[in-house]
């Protein structure tokens, strides 16, 4: 649908989940963010332009947010199906996306090293089964300014669910795209129940990320797991996305004071699984890495916790008392 004049939200299901990719369009070309996973930009995106009356020669950018499948594994496609489209990423982000084994060695399998944690080899398979490798043309770092004719779109550096997210601004409407830059209490399905924690990665720069966007005072705000936000609902979902990472915070602070010789993160991940939202708790494990990890590395950089060796070659993590 047109959430706002020009800019056009595309849904399509993954699972139980909804996953949106947006096209912003001014008057000369337009720009596509985010791709989907394979298949996705010729079966979902280019059935929509035609459907809008936009001409799929007018796509002249695509803005890939992040290094999640769900969001690049599309890429080759688009390639195909947009040959004159010139594909950009952030730098930090752009070697996961454009190599699959960069790709679980910085983001799928992050967690072997230190903490010992892999991922489900279910989820693994259907990572590699949804994502086929491109190169990109391009790298930006934020604060660049892509001209569609008479809309200018800014690139924005929305860190703290991976180093190099991205977002964008219309300059026109105010409206800002964030992918997942925000996550609130719970990523949702379509029915709006709790599918699994917020994925943030980075701590702090989540919070701040979501300070900045608080003082944008954005009108509209686009997402990819979330209805759309308008007004006072754009600004209170900021708010508990923060609120969220603040209370898990504590949590977790409170979980390795009372632990005398430490956790695993596969046992923190237990303890905070354990009543801190409305998602299956028996299909959270792999996403409450994320979170758990980020408040750990944030204790360790404090000096409020320190990691262990434990029994076995197992790493534990230890608040510092």
């Amino acid at each position: 649908m047109e959430v706002i004049e020009g800019i056009h939200r595309i849904d399509t299901m993954l699972g139980a989940r909804r996953s949106s990719m947006y096209v912003i369009c001014g008057a000369r070309s337009s720009l596509l963010f985010d791709v989907g996973i394979n298949g996705d930009p010729s079966t979902v995106i280019c059935p929509y332009l035609e459907g809008a009356g936009i001409d799929r020669r007018t796509l002249a950018w695509i803005v890939v947010s992040h290094c999640d499948v769900d969001h690049f594994g599309g890429i080759a496609d688009a390639r195909t199906t947009f040959p004159d489209a010139r594909l950009i990423a952030h730098r930090l982000d752009t070697e996961a996306i454009a190599d699959f084994r960069s790709y679980l060695r910085l983001r799928g399998r992050s967690f072997l090293e230190p903490y010992g944690l892999d991922d489900d080899p279910a989820v693994l398979d259907w990572a590699r089964s949804v994502a086929r490798e491109a190169p990109l043309d391009g790298s930006v770092v934020g604060g660049e300014v892509i001209d569609l004719g008479g809309r200018e779109v800014e690139v924005l550096h929305l860190p703290g669910h991976s180093p190099g997210h991205l977002g964008l601004r219309d300059r026109v409407t105010g409206t800002v795209l964030i992918a997942d830059a925000a996550l609130g209490t719970a990523v949702e399905n379509a029915d709006g129940s709790g599918a699994f924690p917020p994925t943030y990665r980075h701590l702090g720069p989540y919070l701040i990320t979501i300070a900045r966007l608080q003082a944008m005072n954005v009108p509209v705000l686009l997402t990819a797991h979330y209805p759309t936000f308008r007004g006072n609902a754009a600004q209170a979902f900021l708010t508990e996305s923060a609120e969220f990472a603040h209370s898990l915070h504590r949590k977790v602070r409170d979980a390795l004071g009372i632990s005398k010789a430490g956790l695993t993160l596969a046992e923190l991940i237990r303890i905070l699984n354990d009543g801190s939202g409305n998602w299956p708790v028996d299909q959270a494990a792999g996403a409450m890495a994320f979170p758990a990890a980020a408040h750990v590395e944030a204790l360790l950089s404090a000096g409020e916790a320190e990691l262990v060796d434990g029994p076995g070659g197992t790493t534990r993590i230890k608040a510092i008392r």
